[in-house]
């Protein structure tokens, strides 16, 4: 428009203003609707975002139980304390008495006295009874999400404990209990270990199924059921006999035969589902089954490798020892938080075995990796390398 000099008019600033605001929200509309438009070309039309939102939210809930029930896992839970039982956090702390509702983890001690005893319970319904003047150290209780299995081992340093290991523990589990002279290792059965005092020899009682017991040297034997072998150390497994009546006695506890029920549907839909997000679960770092933040199976068989090339360099240079306890490895004299750090890697905390080879002049470790497929390496004086499932078997006969 021209004022009456024939020059155009300008409009008022707050016009300029307002026009600007308009232009902004109608971009904004014309968004809007190109958005929607793109959201249902994307979703059917019967789909409304609140039916989205509500299933998301359920899902995470879903994953939020699974990964609690995943947690409870790694804890042994005392059900039952009667006499005089003790728990300790680790070698050096000071004890405390033991209490029903007590959560046992790596690395925990119980201890009972005379006329003791106490009784842990798993999530899967499997059982451990700890007998009158034993001491036990769990070393490690384990569940490994991406490969489905649990893994529990523990160390008896003297007395009896008792057993039974649920239907539901998995096909790919296993659990161990290790003494001073022995390894007891089984699956799905009702068995019994006893360890006699300052490393004597240890008995191993199978009630239901089979227990695989193996010596520091000699090959494993399968001990059946109602049977039992005895182990002394430094030697291999003695020759299987008949339990005695008293044995055979001990195993009449309630908690070792009672009805164990079905998983709860939820559960086991709860745990396929974590599994099957394994690996961004892991990345995260969410859930004690990601034992550290963004930690792959690469990263667990980096970590075995590199305590293996440790346990080479401290082979070298002295004498191999005639045999090595797997679980303590005692025998090597390694500083204990070295050790420590070292075991840790190794599935079950522990290494799968050794063996003195050509009179003294040569030997072999074998160890497996924390990782899902439980990789198996082999250490030699040639240093460290991948091993086959057909060398433990060899080597386990030595």
């Amino acid at each position: 428009m021209l004022n009456l000099f024939g020059r155009r008019k300008k409009k008022p600033r707050g016009d300029v203003v307002s026009d600007a605001l308009a232009d902004l929200k109608d971009d904004q509309k014309r968004k809007a609707k190109r958005r929607k438009r793109r959201g249902k070309q994307l979703l059917p039309s019967w789909v409304d975002r609140r039916m989205l939102i509500g299933l998301g939210i359920i899902l995470i809930a879903i994953i939020a139980d699974g990964v609690r029930r995943e947690n409870e896992e790694f804890y042994a839970n005392i059900t039952k304390v009667y006499g005089q039982v003790q728990v300790y956090a680790d070698a050096e702390s000071v004890g405390k008495p033991a209490q029903v509702g007590d959560k046992l983890q790596d690395r925990n001690i119980i201890r009972t006295g005379a006329q003791s005893g106490a009784v842990l319970e798993f999530p899967d319904d499997s059982v451990v009874t700890v007998g009158a003047n034993s001491q036990m150290v769990v070393k490690l209780l384990e569940y490994n999400r991406g490969g489905a299995w649990r893994a529990r081992s523990f160390f008896l340093q003297f007395g009896q404990v008792w057993a039974r290991v649920s239907p539901h523990f998995g096909e790919k589990s296993e659990i161990k209990i290790y003494t001073p002279s022995s390894v007891a290792a089984v699956r799905g059965t009702t068995f019994s270990v006893y360890q006699g005092p300052r490393g004597a020899a240890s008995d191993i009682m199978c009630s239901d199924g089979t227990v695989a017991a193996q010596g520091l040297t000699g090959a494993p034997q399968a001990v059946g059921a109602n049977t039992c072998a005895t182990v002394s150390a430094g030697k291999a497994t003695g020759p299987m006999r008949g339990m005695s009546s008293e044995q055979t006695g001990y195993f009449r506890q309630p908690e070792l035969w009672k009805e164990i029920p079905e998983p709860h549907w939820l559960k086991t839909v709860e745990l396929t589902i974590t599994q099957t997000l394994d690996a961004p679960l892991t990345i995260l770092g969410i859930g004690k089954a990601s034992p550290y933040v963004g930690c792959a199976n690469f990263a667990r068989r980096t970590a075995a490798q590199e305590q293996l090339r440790r346990l080479y360099l401290d082979l070298e240079g002295a004498k191999y020892p005639k045999y090595i306890n797997p679980g303590t490895m005692e025998q090597l004299d390694i500083p204990g938080d070295k050790l420590r750090i070292m075991l840790s890697t190794f599935h079950g905390d522990a290494i799968e075995l050794y063996r003195q080879l050509e009179s003294g002049r040569s030997f072999i470790v074998l160890a497996r990796a924390r990782d899902t497929r439980r990789t198996l390496y082999k250490v030699t004086p040639y240093g460290v390398d991948n091993a086959t499932e057909a060398e433990l078997r060899q080597y386990q006969a030595y």
